[in-house]
């Protein structure tokens, strides 16, 4: 008998254990986790392969490069579903200059003499130029890329310009390889410095160049980087055709001209140069050589582009929350080069869906406690414009109340999962995929894919180049990103439409459907959790990290930093972090207000950009490259006091 009991017991114990309720969720008392948990179950149902299908269709069949009537009809297409989804939508009219092509034009002179035709008595000198047709190619097999409405590949930013001069090959376009070239007596100060894609922002290469003394610039994607030598090339792979061009902005002081041309249009520059073989890394995948050498080509480098001031749209629905000072916002951008299926379409779709699926909550009675706000950005391709006006125009309520943006930027390509979070969203983010299933395998979810992945649950650094820049930088907004990521070879090409996107990024636009579920459950916990998600331990290895390289840093220069001060800021603030980080995890903790006014300080403080890559400490990096002591001692004095300030929003 009393083994018997002791049976029994066991049973009964075991029974409670089955049934006892999950953990609660990050920022929630146990009663309002078991609630949000139940919301969310609805929620996940209601974002649909289908419906990211019928957006792309939408999105896929016109061109709709910043202030076209295509961006203009999807700016209205986007409101509408806004509004049919239950959210208080309406289009924000901003005025900026855009940049169009006028003249654009390519010529090679290969024997390096510029073509005199015959005049009266006096015969022809030299050759004609080699003409190039600057146009992609387009692929009958995909017929939007043959559309003459694609238009003729350029560089927004890009000054004016009419040029003949010789030709460079100079590599990636970083200053080690202006300084190769330097030291092989190919200078490239008057040349036309032909560059391939992928080493920084275009703009920074660019600018290097025009540093290096350039007079003209002329990018191109070497398919050693994105094209036949990584694989199979569109429309039989996901990778780059020889005919595509890569499109880009290149930001502001570009004094010299810049013209994108395909890899093709590249072989045959580069075949007309003469020189050694340049050092290591310097050979692309184009089979010619890729010397050291200035000329003896020329080329003739024309560029005129059109500057107007034109009217842009952002579009921006809003589900007021019971707490309408306090909001999520979740971002994505609409305009595109050219059909932007997946830049920047994906991310349209994803935050169409969600939204669906949280206007049909609203509906149904629920209600966030916080805002949350979707926004479809436009200009974006042409440096961020739509978000910056809206941060701008918006400043002093986002900097108050906005907990968190969202962006949704190229985030479906591929089948690998990606995030990039500053230090207090990234504990949530990880929590979040838990929630969503994986289609790819029974019972498994997001996390478990991260999880299988090489390098594990990483969260990466934010670095620039989209729209959570504003945000971030501007107010020290904390921002997230997630998405599916795989090779692009479309980017910033005619080539990234429908078609590639059924066949290559997502066929079924299963991944579509789970990332819109991803991004409506992270926004319905920054909206609905007892106290902001975040967690501010999260912040410290970024910190440390950063007071290492500046040392690291100094130590290789062979200056003197004292970082004493900082670093015991540093440690002093990790203890009373994990403090703060206990009472929200239980759904208690500061307040709002003091968790966003510590959040904000340090972000602030430890995130910073350059083009593409990301910064630590960008005002002491600044300081420092300065040489100046007295302002570095300054900046480190600055950084101290903002780690304490923050320290103290979450005592």
């Amino acid at each position: 008998m009393q083994a018997l009991r002791s049976v029994g017991a066991f049973l009964a114990a075991a029974a409670l254990v089955a049934v006892a309720p999950p953990a609660p969720l990050l920022g929630f008392t146990p009663v309002s986790s078991a609630r949000e948990r139940a919301d969310e179950a609805r929620f996940l149902d209601l974002p649909s392969a289908q419906g990211a299908l019928d957006h792309a269709a939408v999105i896929g069949a016109h061109p709709h490069y910043a202030g076209t009537p295509g961006d203009r009809a999807l700016a209205e297409y986007t409101r509408d579903r806004l509004r049919e989804y239950g959210f208080d939508a309406h289009v924000e009219p901003f005025r900026i200059l855009v940049d169009t092509p006028r003249k654009l034009a390519l010529e090679l002179y290969a024997d390096g003499r510029v073509y005199v035709p015959r005049n009266g008595a006096h015969r022809a000198r030299g050759t004609p130029p080699v003409g190039f047709d600057l146009r992609e190619a387009g692929d009958p097999s995909d017929p939007a890329t043959l559309d003459p409405a694609v238009g003729l590949p350029f560089n927004a930013g890009s000054a004016d310009g009419d040029v003949i001069a010789p030709l460079v090959y100079a590599n990636h376009g970083l200053p080690a390889d202006f300084a190769a070239l330097r030291n092989a007596g190919a200078d490239v100060r008057g040349a036309i410095a032909l560059i391939r894609y992928g080493a920084a922002f275009r703009g920074l290469l660019a600018r290097n160049a025009q540093e290096a003394g350039a007079a003209g610039v002329i990018f191109y994607t070497d398919p050693a980087d994105d094209g036949f030598a990584k694989g199979a090339p569109y429309p039989s792979g996901p990778w780059r055709p020889g005919s595509s061009v890569q499109r880009g902005s290149l930001g502001e002081d570009i004094r010299i001209p810049v013209l994108p041309v395909s890899a093709n249009t590249a072989r045959t520059l580069l075949g007309a140069l003469r020189g050694r073989a340049g050092p290591s890394g310097w050979r692309g995948a184009l089979g010619v050589p890729y010397p050291l050498a200035k000329g003896p080509a020329l080329v003739h480098l024309a560029v005129t582009l059109n500057r107007t001031t034109t009217t842009l749209w952002n579009t921006v629905g809003t589900l007021r929350g019971t707490q309408p000072e306090h909001s999520v916002v979740l971002g994505a951008h609409r305009d595109a080069w050219v059909y932007g299926v997946g830049d920047n379409g994906s991310g349209t779709i994803v935050l169409l869906e969600a939204a669906r699926g949280l206007g049909y909550l609203a509906k149904s009675g629920w209600r966030p406690k916080r805002s949350i706000v979707v926004a479809l950005w436009d200009g974006e391709e042409i440096g961020l414009r739509g978000s910056t006006a809206f941060v701008k125009a918006h400043d002093e309520e986002l900097r108050r109340g906005c907990v968190a943006y969202l962006n949704a930027d190229e985030n479906v390509t591929g089948s690998s999962f990606r995030a990039a979070a500053v230090g207090a969203l990234g504990p949530a983010i990880v929590e979040a995929t838990r929630a969503v299933a994986d289609p790819a395998r029974e019972r498994t979810t997001v996390r478990d894919r991260w999880t299988r992945q090489p390098g594990g649950t990483e969260i990466r650094a934010v670095g620039g180049g989209s729209d959570h820049e504003p945000f971030l930088f501007g107010l020290g907004t904390p921002v997230a990103a997630m998405g599916f990521h795989g090779p692009f070879g479309p980017y910033h090409s005619s080539y990234d439409t429908l078609r590639y996107a059924t066949t290559w990024s997502d066929p079924g636009f299963a991944l579509h459907r789970v990332a819109a579920q991803l991004y409506g459950v992270v926004a319905m916990r920054l909206a609905d959790a007892d106290a902001v998600p975040y967690a501010f331990a999260s912040y410290v290895p970024a910190l440390s990290s950063g007071v290492l390289q500046l040392q690291t840093r100094a130590q290789h220069d062979g200056r003197s930093i004292d970082v004493t001060a900082l670093r015991a800021a540093i440690d002093a603030f990790a203890t009373t972090a994990r403090s703060a980080d206990d009472g929200i995890a239980r759904g208690a903790g500061p307040g709002v207000e003091r968790e966003l006014s510590a959040a904000q300080t340090i972000d602030l403080l430890a995130y910073g950009v350059e083009g593409y890559a990301s910064v630590a400490f960008p005002d002491i990096a600044k300081a420092y490259a300065s040489r100046d002591d007295a302002a570095l001692g300054d900046a480190l004095e600055r950084a101290r006091a903002a780690v304490e300030r923050a320290a103290s929003d979450l005592r």
